[in-house]
């Protein structure tokens, strides 16, 4: 992977942004979403026009072989930004590994993980909170409740990297008004029915402690994609980027060798 010939772009989740992902040995493009603060009527299409300037760059532009990393959201961005230019132009890469993310609908695909005990899980949804969620004075005021301050945060440099302790840091990386633009983004999000569409090589990675996505959404995904292979990562949660960075690491290497 060593030299230009090889570029990798990482999409980070909600709230993150590229500290959570590993170090790559190849040039590296990662967008700042968190900067996207006014609430966009026109949901993900904001995020896409932001991977699509970043794909302008020389780096990923000129380079002869492309990998997508995308987490989270940043996965749902990844996939809906190989179908706007159909994998091609911009968009063209030799491998896509999504991590912790969904095709949609993101709302009902989450449940949140609120206990486990000798593997079985319990789980709630987050559907009926969303009206609840989406409201101004709500975010607003969970902002300044667990933060005052909005600063960018190294992730790297946290001591405890549970999915708790990474959410509650990205809550003082993130405009309050940032997270209600990626809200509005997902409420709309669902691309199920054009899975079949992306036939790039894809590995998708989901860690069998996952906070926030249970493993059947993660198998939903690698069965609607062609080329689509599952890998669960034993006692990672939803922060896997950060906490298992050797395996986002192996999964890209793997692309590589194949293509």
């Amino acid at each position: 992977m060593a030299g230009n010939q090889v570029a990798v772009l990482a999409l980070p989740g909600m709230s993150l942004n590229a500290t959570t992902f590993p170090d790559f040995p190849a040039p590296t493009l990662a967008p700042d979403f968190n900067r996207f603060a006014p609430v966009s009527q026109d949901g993900i299409v904001t995020y896409l026009d932001v991977v699509d300037e970043l794909a302008r760059d020389p780096a990923w532009r000129d380079a002869e072989r492309r990998i997508v990393v995308g987490h989270s959201f940043g996965g749902m961005v990844a996939l809906a930004w190989l179908l706007r230019h159909h994998a091609a132009g911009p968009a063209r890469c030799d491998g896509l590994v999504l991590i912790g993310t969904t095709a949609g609908p993101m709302f009902d695909a989450v449940r949140v993980r609120v206990a486990g005990i000798r593997g079985r899980e319990w789980r709630v949804g987050v559907r009926p909170f969303v009206a609840l969620w989406h409201r101004p004075a709500v975010t607003r005021g969970f902002k300044r409740l667990l933060s005052r301050e909005t600063r960018t945060v190294d992730f790297r440099t946290l001591r405890h990297r549970s999915d708790l302790a990474v959410g509650l840091a990205g809550w003082r990386n993130t405009d309050w008004r940032a997270r209600m633009a990626y809200r509005q983004a997902m409420d709309g999000f669902d691309v199920r029915a054009r899975l079949g569409e992306i036939r790039v090589p894809t590995i998708v990675l989901h860690g069998s402690r996952d906070r926030l996505f249970p493993l059947h959404a993660a198998r939903r995904l690698a069965e609607g994609l062609p080329r689509a292979e599952l890998r669960v990562i034993p006692g990672a949660g939803h922060v896997l980027p950060l906490t298992h960075g050797e395996t986002v690491v192996g999964a890209v290497r793997d692309l590589l060798a194949a293509s």
